[in-house]
């Protein structure tokens, strides 16, 4: 990766990651990913960035908390934000993934929700908040179509945002595979298992 240089003061520490719902199909392309997304993590951190920004919807959003969280393990300092586009987001959603939503919000540093009710644009007013905020845009795009994902991406480049592509390779492996072990087993024990939520309801 190229040096990360960012004159403002306050942005320079935040980070906004982004990306589509629909995550890869196969197991190994999602591994990937999230390996690539822990390696951008720790290069950004090693560059005192330590805010990290999701908005808190599902796929992408989902699993770039959940190692945000897990990096935790490694890096103590790093703090998780959530910005939600309204209260109800998950008005719609299957209990599995309200318990996770539930999980992930009790342990994020902060939530901030840029809307009280629904509305046509509150998705994009999270998002624009998120860029807004950040130095940084850590980013999974694979559709050229129109898309909220692309519609952020845009626009962290018109505000000068250090852009990270996720379907690039991300430097060196820094994570040798004990410390994914030692990471992994961090999740499981911090995250109780969907079925289990579901059954104790």
């Amino acid at each position: 990766m190229e040096e990360f240089f960012c004159d403002d003061s306050v942005r320079r520490h935040h980070c906004c990651l982004t990306g589509h719902r629909q995550l890869p199909n196969s197991e190994r392309e999602r591994e990937k990913l999230k390996n690539n997304l822990r390696k951008a993590i720790a290069y950004l951190v090693k560059r005192e960035v330590t805010i990290f920004y999701t908005g808190g919807a599902q796929g992408f959003d989902t699993l770039a908390a959940m190692t945000v969280l897990e990096m935790k393990a490694l890096f103590p300092e790093i703090r998780l934000h959530l910005v939600l586009p309204c209260p109800n987001q998950t008005q719609e959603w299957k209990p599995e993934e309200v318990a996770l939503y539930e999980q992930i919000r009790e342990h994020a540093d902060e939530v901030i929700i840029v809307s009280p009710d629904y509305t046509d644009d509150c998705m994009k007013k999270r998002n624009y908040y998120m860029v807004d905020h950040s130095c940084a845009c850590v980013y999974y795009l694979t559709k050229t179509v129109r898309s909220g994902t692309m519609q952020t991406v845009n626009y962290a480049r018109k505000k000068g945002c250090r852009m990270i592509d996720l379907l690039k390779e991300q430097g060196d492996d820094l994570f040798a595979q004990q410390l994914e072990v030692h990471l992994t087993r961090w999740t499981e024990n911090v995250f109780v298992h969907e079925s289990t939520l579901i059954e104790d309801k």
